[in-house]
Protein backbone atom coordinates (compact mmCIF):
# COMPACT_ATOMS: atom_id res chain seq x y z
CA UNK A 1 0.00 0.00 0.00
CA UNK A 2 0.92 3.55 -0.85
CA UNK A 3 2.72 5.72 2.28
CA UNK A 4 0.00 8.24 1.30
CA UNK A 5 -2.67 5.81 1.98
CA UNK A 6 -1.54 3.96 5.46
CA UNK A 7 -3.75 6.28 6.89
CA UNK A 8 -6.93 6.48 5.60
CA UNK A 9 -9.91 6.99 6.77
CA UNK A 10 -12.97 3.57 6.27
CA UNK A 11 -16.14 3.16 7.41
CA UNK A 12 -14.72 -0.42 8.48
CA UNK A 13 -11.19 0.23 9.47
CA UNK A 14 -9.60 -1.60 6.08
CA UNK A 15 -7.47 0.80 4.55
CA UNK A 16 -6.52 -1.21 1.35
CA UNK A 17 -8.79 -0.68 -1.74
CA UNK A 18 -8.60 -2.83 -4.84
CA UNK A 19 -10.12 -0.11 -6.47
CA UNK A 20 -7.72 3.07 -5.77
CA UNK A 21 -4.59 3.45 -7.82
CA UNK A 22 -0.96 2.14 -6.23
CA UNK A 23 -2.78 0.05 -4.10
CA UNK A 24 -0.96 -3.47 -5.38
CA UNK A 25 -1.75 -7.41 -4.52
CA UNK A 26 1.69 -8.99 -3.54
CA UNK A 27 0.93 -12.30 -4.05
CA UNK A 28 0.39 -14.77 -1.58
CA UNK A 29 1.05 -18.22 -0.29
CA UNK A 30 -1.78 -21.43 -1.16
CA UNK A 31 -2.17 -24.84 0.40
CA UNK A 32 -4.57 -27.80 -0.82
CA UNK A 33 -5.71 -29.49 2.38
CA UNK A 34 -7.79 -32.77 1.78
CA UNK A 35 -10.08 -33.07 4.89
CA UNK A 36 -11.74 -36.50 4.23
CA UNK A 37 -7.97 -38.23 4.24
CA UNK A 38 -6.62 -35.24 6.48
CA UNK A 39 -3.71 -34.72 3.81
CA UNK A 40 -2.00 -31.55 2.50
CA UNK A 41 -1.07 -31.02 -0.60
CA UNK A 42 2.31 -28.68 -1.34
CA UNK A 43 2.09 -25.15 -0.76
CA UNK A 44 1.99 -23.00 -3.70
CA UNK A 45 3.93 -19.51 -3.41
CA UNK A 46 2.50 -17.11 -6.26
CA UNK A 47 4.33 -13.55 -5.61
CA UNK A 48 5.35 -11.03 -7.62
CA UNK A 49 9.01 -10.89 -7.67
CA UNK A 50 9.02 -14.24 -9.18
CA UNK A 51 5.90 -13.24 -11.58
CA UNK A 52 7.12 -10.50 -13.28
CA UNK A 53 4.02 -8.14 -12.22
CA UNK A 54 0.61 -7.58 -9.91
CA UNK A 55 -0.98 -8.93 -13.18
CA UNK A 56 0.78 -12.25 -13.79
CA UNK A 57 0.75 -13.21 -10.21
CA UNK A 58 -3.08 -12.85 -10.28
CA UNK A 59 -3.31 -14.59 -13.27
CA UNK A 60 -1.25 -17.27 -11.78
CA UNK A 61 -3.51 -17.16 -8.73
CA UNK A 62 -6.87 -17.69 -11.45
CA UNK A 63 -4.97 -20.18 -13.00
CA UNK A 64 -4.91 -22.30 -9.87
CA UNK A 65 -8.39 -22.13 -9.57
CA UNK A 66 -9.00 -23.51 -12.38
CA UNK A 67 -6.73 -26.53 -11.84
CA UNK A 68 -8.25 -26.83 -8.81
CA UNK A 69 -12.15 -27.11 -9.99
CA UNK A 70 -10.67 -29.70 -12.86
CA UNK A 71 -9.60 -31.96 -9.98
CA UNK A 72 -13.53 -32.36 -8.82
CA UNK A 73 -15.15 -32.06 -11.51
CA UNK A 74 -15.65 -35.59 -12.67
CA UNK A 75 -16.81 -36.19 -9.28
CA UNK A 76 -20.36 -37.91 -8.77
CA UNK A 77 -20.84 -35.64 -5.79
CA UNK A 78 -20.98 -32.83 -7.05
CA UNK A 79 -18.31 -31.12 -4.93
CA UNK A 80 -17.97 -27.37 -4.83
CA UNK A 81 -14.26 -25.74 -4.09
CA UNK A 82 -13.86 -24.59 -0.44
CA UNK A 83 -11.72 -22.01 0.30
CA UNK A 84 -10.41 -21.52 4.15
CA UNK A 85 -8.87 -18.67 5.84
CA UNK A 86 -9.09 -15.72 8.25
CA UNK A 87 -11.20 -12.68 7.20
CA UNK A 88 -11.29 -13.92 3.70
CA UNK A 89 -15.07 -12.97 3.37
CA UNK A 90 -14.31 -9.50 3.53
CA UNK A 91 -10.65 -8.89 2.28
CA UNK A 92 -9.57 -11.76 0.34
CA UNK A 93 -12.04 -13.00 -1.88
CA UNK A 94 -13.58 -9.43 -2.85
CA UNK A 95 -10.42 -7.88 -3.28
CA UNK A 96 -9.30 -10.56 -5.65
CA UNK A 97 -12.48 -10.42 -7.85
CA UNK A 98 -11.81 -6.55 -8.14
CA UNK A 99 -8.26 -7.01 -9.00
CA UNK A 100 -9.08 -9.51 -11.69
CA UNK A 101 -11.59 -7.61 -13.47
CA UNK A 102 -9.20 -4.59 -13.59
CA UNK A 103 -6.67 -6.33 -15.21
CA UNK A 104 -9.13 -8.37 -17.41
CA UNK A 105 -7.98 -11.56 -17.09
CA UNK A 106 -11.01 -13.16 -18.22
CA UNK A 107 -14.91 -12.83 -19.21
CA UNK A 108 -16.05 -11.28 -15.91
CA UNK A 109 -18.33 -13.97 -15.80
CA UNK A 110 -15.36 -16.33 -15.98
CA UNK A 111 -13.98 -14.85 -13.08
CA UNK A 112 -16.76 -14.62 -10.69
CA UNK A 113 -17.86 -18.27 -11.20
CA UNK A 114 -14.45 -19.37 -10.54
CA UNK A 115 -13.41 -17.67 -7.59
CA UNK A 116 -17.13 -17.26 -5.87
CA UNK A 117 -18.18 -20.45 -6.78
CA UNK A 118 -16.37 -21.68 -4.52
CA UNK A 119 -17.44 -22.22 -0.56
CA UNK A 120 -15.83 -20.13 2.01
CA UNK A 121 -14.85 -21.01 5.05
CA UNK A 122 -13.87 -17.52 7.14
CA UNK A 123 -12.19 -18.79 10.35
CA UNK A 124 -13.30 -15.30 11.94
CA UNK A 125 -16.89 -16.57 11.89
CA UNK A 126 -16.94 -20.20 12.07
CA UNK A 127 -15.65 -20.17 15.38
CA UNK A 128 -17.62 -17.06 16.98
CA UNK A 129 -19.95 -19.75 18.49
CA UNK A 130 -17.19 -21.36 20.40
CA UNK A 131 -16.66 -18.16 22.27
CA UNK A 132 -17.95 -17.04 25.66
CA UNK A 133 -20.76 -14.54 25.74
CA UNK A 134 -23.24 -12.18 27.84
CA UNK A 135 -25.82 -11.11 25.01
CA UNK A 136 -28.43 -13.27 24.33
CA UNK A 137 -28.08 -13.91 20.17
CA UNK A 138 -25.22 -11.34 19.61
CA UNK A 139 -22.56 -12.51 16.93
CA UNK A 140 -19.40 -10.56 15.62
CA UNK A 141 -16.43 -12.10 14.14
CA UNK A 142 -13.56 -13.26 15.94
CA UNK A 143 -9.84 -10.94 15.25
CA UNK A 144 -6.86 -13.27 14.38
CA UNK A 145 -5.73 -11.87 17.69
CA UNK A 146 -9.00 -14.08 18.93
CA UNK A 147 -8.64 -17.02 17.35
CA UNK A 148 -4.64 -17.08 17.99
CA UNK A 149 -5.62 -16.97 21.80
CA UNK A 150 -7.94 -19.72 22.11
CA UNK A 151 -6.45 -21.96 19.40
CA UNK A 152 -2.49 -21.18 19.34
CA UNK A 153 -1.87 -20.84 22.70
CA UNK A 154 -2.11 -17.55 22.83
CA UNK A 155 0.61 -17.31 19.65
CA UNK A 156 1.31 -13.62 18.27
CA UNK A 157 2.37 -12.66 14.95
CA UNK A 158 3.20 -9.20 14.16
CA UNK A 159 1.22 -6.90 12.18
CA UNK A 160 0.67 -7.29 8.87
CA UNK A 161 1.01 -3.84 8.05
CA UNK A 162 4.89 -4.84 8.44
CA UNK A 163 4.52 -6.42 4.95
CA UNK A 164 4.55 -2.64 4.12
CA UNK A 165 7.96 -2.12 5.22
CA UNK A 166 9.80 -5.64 3.74
CA UNK A 167 8.35 -4.94 0.77
CA UNK A 168 9.91 -1.48 0.34
CA UNK A 169 13.28 -2.96 1.78
CA UNK A 170 13.48 -5.84 -0.91
CA UNK A 171 13.27 -8.58 2.41
CA UNK A 172 10.89 -11.06 -0.07
CA UNK A 173 11.80 -14.01 1.78
CA UNK A 174 10.70 -12.68 5.40
CA UNK A 175 7.08 -11.52 3.44
CA UNK A 176 7.19 -15.30 1.97
CA UNK A 177 8.15 -16.99 5.42
CA UNK A 178 5.57 -15.15 7.22
CA UNK A 179 2.83 -15.92 4.79
CA UNK A 180 3.29 -19.84 4.68
CA UNK A 181 3.57 -19.16 8.33
CA UNK A 182 0.46 -18.06 8.34
CA UNK A 183 -0.60 -21.24 6.13
CA UNK A 184 0.26 -23.05 8.78
CA UNK A 185 -1.67 -21.55 11.42
CA UNK A 186 -5.17 -21.43 9.39
CA UNK A 187 -5.19 -25.30 9.52
CA UNK A 188 -3.96 -25.97 12.71
CA UNK A 189 -6.97 -23.37 14.11
CA UNK A 190 -8.62 -25.24 11.44
CA UNK A 191 -8.16 -28.31 13.19
CA UNK A 192 -8.27 -27.00 17.08
CA UNK A 193 -11.90 -25.84 15.92
CA UNK A 194 -13.19 -29.17 14.97
CA UNK A 195 -11.10 -30.99 18.03
CA UNK A 196 -12.80 -27.91 20.75
CA UNK A 197 -16.23 -29.21 19.49
CA UNK A 198 -15.40 -32.48 20.21
CA UNK A 199 -14.19 -31.93 23.86
CA UNK A 200 -17.39 -30.43 24.27
CA UNK A 201 -19.65 -33.14 22.98
CA UNK A 202 -17.86 -35.87 25.00
CA UNK A 203 -18.57 -33.67 28.47
CA UNK A 204 -22.14 -33.36 26.89
CA UNK A 205 -22.61 -37.10 26.38
CA UNK A 206 -20.63 -37.88 29.89
CA UNK A 207 -22.90 -35.37 32.00
CA UNK A 208 -25.99 -37.23 30.23
CA UNK A 209 -24.57 -40.02 31.16
CA UNK A 210 -24.29 -39.25 34.74
CA UNK A 211 -27.27 -37.25 34.79
CA UNK A 212 -29.51 -40.08 33.42
CA UNK A 213 -28.14 -42.67 35.81
CA UNK A 214 -28.85 -39.94 38.79
CA UNK A 215 -32.25 -40.07 37.88
CA UNK A 216 -32.19 -43.84 38.09
CA UNK A 217 -31.02 -44.27 41.53
CA UNK A 218 -33.78 -41.50 42.96
CA UNK A 219 -36.36 -43.49 40.79
CA UNK A 220 -35.06 -46.95 42.50
CA UNK A 221 -34.69 -45.09 46.28
CA UNK A 222 -38.50 -43.29 45.87
CA UNK A 223 -39.88 -46.78 44.77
Amino acid sequence: MPEASRNRKTPGGMTFSPVMHGHKILGGSFQTYFPMLDRLGPLRRIWEWTCGSEESTLREVLNLLVKEWRSIENKESHASLMLCGIGISHSDVPVLLAKMNAHNLDSPERIYDLLCGCRQIDLTTATYCQFSFNNSYFSYPKSKSHLYQKYLNGKSLESGKSVWELYESGNYAAIEARSSEEIADCVAIYKAMFDHKKRIDRDLDRLKKIDKKSKSVTDAGGS
